[in-house]
């Protein structure tokens, strides 16, 4: 199967259905054989976390082996953005799916740690670490790599 990619916008709605010109999350979707990589660009927040959460479970399925949401292009990212990571992880687990995440900013890596997120998340700091095999690091609450005690 050759590789496609696929570019998404993803709006903000309110609460009576207008779109707003923000925030928004693009995601960028690169199918391979052996993974599944989904770019993610801008705000990830109440406003948008409900469609990015349709169109990311629309990309599961079974005999998908794994997953990879580079999450180094996200500029910001809410409770609800978290829940939505947490949601995502919670399905892919009940498919057989590998979820990773990869290279967030130093930002959402602190929130990740300081939440203890980033224990029950497989959270890489590259994309390249997240494509490969287990990763024996993790990222510090500065988004830097850090051995994990006792590897």
């Amino acid at each position: 199967m050759p590789a496609t990619e696929r570019n998404h916008v993803i709006t903000g709605t309110t609460c009576r259905g207008h779109v707003q010109p923000h925030p928004e999350v693009r995601l960028a979707v690169l199918r391979r054989p052996e993974y599944t990589i989904v770019r993610l660009r801008g705000e990830l927040d109440m406003a948008t976390a409900p469609a990015l959460r349709n169109r990311l479970m629309a990309l599961l399925h079974p005999g998908l082996r794994r997953i990879v949401l580079d999450l180094s292009g996200l500029t910001f990212c809410d409770a609800t953005g978290l829940g939505l990571l947490v949601g995502i992880q919670n399905r892919t687990v009940s498919l057989g799916v590998d979820l990773r995440l990869s290279a967030p900013r130093w930002q959402l890596a602190k929130v990740l740690n300081s939440t203890g997120l980033d224990r029950g998340l497989k959270v890489h700091p590259t994309l390249t670490q997240a494509l490969g095999g287990p990763d024996k690091r993790r990222l510090t609450a500065r988004g830097g790599p850090r051995a994990r005690a006792g590897r």
